[in-house]
């Protein structure tokens, strides 16, 4: 080595919305803020404050502390009222939290921010 310094650069480590959103190609960052609602058969319907992390016109990438899985039904609202229904396409489990990817199933997904 003749006396040089040798440095290796650790990957930034990524979280879980971030994670997952290497699967889908097509999705942007937005960080919009969203009401999620949560029914299943039988039960009462669960909510949640969300912030979609990252988005395309058929699918929104976010973050939840509730129980959600694969295939489950949900309904994303944004501040002005406008709502969407989504199912569960894919999650990843990281430091007790959940990232979620949810399939747009009404239509494109309008809420993006446009630049």
């Amino acid at each position: 080595m003749n006396g040089s310094l040798v440095t290796t650069l650790a990957e930034k480590e990524l979280g879980g919305t971030e994670q997952l959103a290497r699967f889908f190609p097509e999705v942007r960052p937005i960080g919009l803020s969203a009401l999620l609602t949560l029914s299943r058969n039988g039960s009462v319907s669960i909510r949640e404050a969300v912030v979609i992390e990252f988005a395309g016109t058929e699918r929104a990438i976010f973050t939840s502390s509730l129980p959600l899985e694969f295939e489950d039904r949900v309904h994303l609202e944004n501040e002005r009222g406008h709502g969407v229904e989504a199912k569960v396409v894919a999650v990843q489990y990281y430091d007790g939290k959940t990232a979620v990817a949810a399939q747009i199933l009404d239509g494109p997904f309008s809420w993006m921010k446009r630049p």
